[in-house]
């Protein structure tokens, strides 16, 4: 049986649990107040809401901050290797992630996971706001490691919590409206720090306070899963440490792809002929618009199955890659470009479904910190993948065609298994 096979989404198994996930879906009030026939806690709207909440917390330590670069060099230029350390400001939470990840899921496993989350969720609000107060590039960025263990934790218990209060369509709609909004979400994020960092260098550092919003509604809607009836459904087992590297190891390979657009976007539209930055924002944002229309047809077809939906997301990337590189003109080239974006609004959530799907609710934290551990990892062996075959004499865009022809390669190659299959 191939490994990346799964059912789909939207016929999982008919258990009570299932059954009672979606037949409690009718209202937020009743599942912020844990109401059910069966007397058990069943998540709804508050919930899924919370989660989306969570969710969105790390973009802040990208989109934020990016605006008031400029600022922050020009702040500290008189500090020792204020080059090396001030994109460090934006860059360390990434690579806290990608290194701590599942050590916080083990702790999530073992603590337990809402208890872990308002802890990271507390953390990241306050030492965010620390840049406020200090005045030390040095303190600035050691506070910006706790952030990034603060991250780590917020993104593994939040994709965990998905898994353990949703089931079936619920879990892919709610993963299909997080990747809907979050865009939008992040532009505005983007906008809003570009506008508090032309008044003063610290004041993009106040969204942190946002922090403390999605604190305080996930106190009061959430809710340690039952660890107690989980135990009884199933005995202890072992870690899978086998399907964790399956599934860590095919995650790395997609997020190669995924961030070779996300990191280099602003030099593909260079290499397009674009060279104002502005107008490359202009465009980056209208591309974005493909990432809403990704949710959105994750969450609309739901009878697809994932390893059919991994095949689209690589067909979506291998077509606008080699697209943007033989494009004769930006404007053949922008909806090129934007497939790809469409391919990126797919694969957070059919990537998230397929691993929780590995994984049963006493290993579910120590997975899924593995897992965003694998894909924050592709963020940093994306450009030296570039790099490596730009050394055999290919263009940036060449290079980039290169991983598109691999994209299609692999979309045909699962199409053919799944043929084979039926």
């Amino acid at each position: 049986m191939n490994p990346l096979q799964t059912t789909a989404p939207a016929a999982p198994a008919p258990t009570a649990e299932a059954a009672a996930s979606a037949a409690t879906m009718a209202t937020a009030a009743t599942a912020a107040a844990g109401g059910g026939a069966s007397g058990r806690r069943q998540a709804g709207r508050a919930q899924g809401l919370a989660l989306m909440g969570i969710l969105a917390m790390p973009t802040l330590a990208l989109a934020a901050l990016v605006p008031s670069l400029p600022q922050l060099f020009q702040q500290f230029s008189s500090v020792a290797n204020f080059q090396l350390l001030v994109p460090m400001i934006i860059t360390v939470p990434s690579l806290c992630v990608a290194l701590f990840s599942g050590f916080m899921g083990a702790i999530a496993d073992r603590w337990g996971r809402r208890k872990l989350l308002l802890a990271a969720l507390f953390a990241f609000a306050l030492l965010g706001l620390a840049p406020m107060l200090f005045d030390s590039l040095v303190l600035i960025v050691a506070s910006r490691v706790i952030v990034g263990l603060a991250e780590a934790a917020i993104l593994t218990v939040g994709n965990a919590l998905m898994g353990d209060y949703f089931e079936g369509e619920d879990r892919q709609k709610w993963l299909g409206y997080q990747n809907m909004f979050a865009p939008l979400i992040g532009s505005a994020m983007l906008l809003s720090g570009g506008f508090l960092a032309g008044m003063h260098w610290r004041y993009p550092f106040l969204l942190y306070l946002s922090g403390f919003a999605v604190l305080a509604w996930v106190y009061c809607v959430c809710w340690e899963p039952g660890r107690a009836e989980a135990a009884e459904r199933q005995p202890a087992t072992p870690f899978p440490w086998g399907v964790a590297l399956l599934v860590g190891g095919v995650t790395v390979l997609f997020s190669l792809v995924f961030f070779v657009q996300a990191v280099q976007h602003g030099r593909i539209f260079g290499d397009m002929g674009v060279a104002s930055p502005e107008r490359i924002s202009v465009l980056a944002t209208i591309a974005s618009l493909g990432t809403v229309l990704g949710g959105y047809l994750f969450k609309r077809y739901a009878g697809f199955t994932v390893t059919r939906w991994m095949a689209i997301v690589l067909a979506f990337y291998g077509v606008s890659y080699i697209g943007v590189a033989l494009a004769p003109s930006l404007l053949t080239g922008l909806p090129l470009d934007a497939l790809g974006q469409v391919g990126g609004g797919l694969m957070l959530p059919v990537l998230v479904t397929w691993a929780l799907r590995h994984y049963g609710f006493e290993h579910r934290g120590r997975g899924m910190g593995l897992w965003g551990g694998a894909f924050f990892l592709g963020q940093f062996l994306s450009p030296p993948l570039l790099t490596l075959i730009g050394s055999f004499g290919a263009s940036f865009l060449g290079s980039v065609a290169v991983i598109g022809a691999a994209c299609l390669a692999a979309a045909g190659a699962i199409t053919l298994i799944q043929m084979k299959e039926k």
